[in-house]
């Protein structure tokens, strides 16, 4: 059962993206119980609310097919609430960052329910440190996530058994990339809070292997 009340990362009352550090860890399509092996830890540093520095994340993929979680904590720095947009750009390493033109080997999930494991709520099995374990606390309380993605859910697609589409609403797509970019419009930014949010990341068999940098954005309106 999920709670009547929550921080909504996606909704429309969410602190501004200041991205203070990241976790990815890659995950086999049929890995589920060896996830806690493979983390590796990036920190960032800030410099103001909307200045970002070291935002990516980067997934290698040797055999398409494969896919990644990451965690992003993101605080807000203003002492205001802001509107803005926030922006997930997918690069592609030719011998340099270049946009990906072509996403139709990627798709994007994104839930910001992982915020319960910080209250604490929920099923703690097994979680000593929700930012380690981030994806434990996922697999203990499948049933609470909501996703938010490019497109609608279908199990072939988003094949990692920790995101699913719960009583059939729990999916929600956002309408798909514009160019390499996935968008999350207007949303409201609160003052002086710290968010989580699980980004979740699926390839097609049909990829390329290669590298692909994921880049988080905020868009704040233009003055």
């Amino acid at each position: 059962m999920k709670l009547n009340k929550k921080v909504s990362m996606f909704g429309k009352r969410i602190p501004i993206f200041v991205l203070v550090g990241l976790l990815v860890v890659g995950l086999g399509s049929a890995a589920l119980v060896t996830y806690l092996s493979n983390t590796i830890n990036t920190t960032v540093t800030v410099v103001q609310p909307f200045l970002l520095e070291g935002e990516q994340f980067t997934l290698e993929i040797e055999a398409a097919g494969e896919d990644g979680f990451a965690l992003v904590k993101i605080t807000n720095q203003a002492d205001v609430l802001i509107t803005a947009d926030v922006e997930i750009a997918v690069n592609e390493w030719t011998g340099s960052w270049t946009p990906l033109a072509d996403l139709s080997g990627i798709d994007i999930a994104l839930t910001d329910d992982i915020n319960y494991c910080f209250t604490p709520d929920g099923d703690l099995t097994g979680v000593e440190n929700c930012e380690e374990d981030y994806l434990t606390w996922i697999g203990n309380n499948i049933d609470w996530c909501d996703w938010y993605s490019n497109t609608d859910y279908a199990e072939a697609v988003f094949y990692s058994p920790l995101v699913v589409n719960t009583d059939g609403n729990s999916f929600h797509s956002l309408g798909g990339y514009n160019a390499n970019t996935l968008t999350l419009p207007g949303l409201d930014f609160e003052a002086s809070e710290t968010v989580y949010g699980v980004i979740y990341v699926a390839t097609d068999v049909g990829l390329v292997p290669g590298y692909y940098q994921f880049t988080v954005t905020v868009v704040p309106p233009t003055p």
